[in-house]
């Protein structure tokens, strides 16, 4: 064959809309919100306030808004939908329009500590997951 390049090369570009496709996203978006709404409950204590990354500086600072047992806000570049179940919190993590990491943590007092992963809803094995803790900052 005379051009496998090109060739290789139109495939992918045919392939590549049908990745980032309006059904994947919707999915994705369905499947974070059932994760939350299945672990959503009455909340105990409260996550408004900003927050300092106490593990990994990677993540960035976190400002979060929690009413009654809802929360959202923003932690480094991504947008936080989450639910809190007594002092348990949950949160997926979205940057456009995806959900790329879900996190299960418990919430005490100044701390927040848990595990996250990649996807949602979150994987709670050594291999599949990572150490996340935050602290409260203290705003003056």
């Amino acid at each position: 064959m005379k051009y496998p390049f090109l060739l290789v090369l139109v495939a992918i570009v045919f392939a590549l809309p049908a990745c980032n496709s309006p059904q994947r996203y919707q999915a994705n978006n369905q499947t974070a919100e059932t994760w939350l709404a299945s672990n959503a409950g009455k909340a105990s204590g409260n996550l408004t306030g900003k927050w300092k990354d106490a593990t990994y500086e990677e993540w960035g600072d976190a400002e979060l808004v929690q009413r009654g047992n809802k929360v959202s806000g923003t932690l480094g570049n991504y947008e936080v939908n989450g639910v809190v179940n007594g002092s348990r919190v949950y949160l997926a993590l979205m940057a456009d329009r995806w959900y790329y990491y879900s996190v299960e943590a418990q919430h005490s007092g100044s701390v927040l500590k848990g595990r996250y992963s990649r996807g949602v809803p979150v994987q709670l094995t050594e291999s599949k997951s990572h150490e996340f803790e935050f602290h409260r900052m203290n705003v003056e």
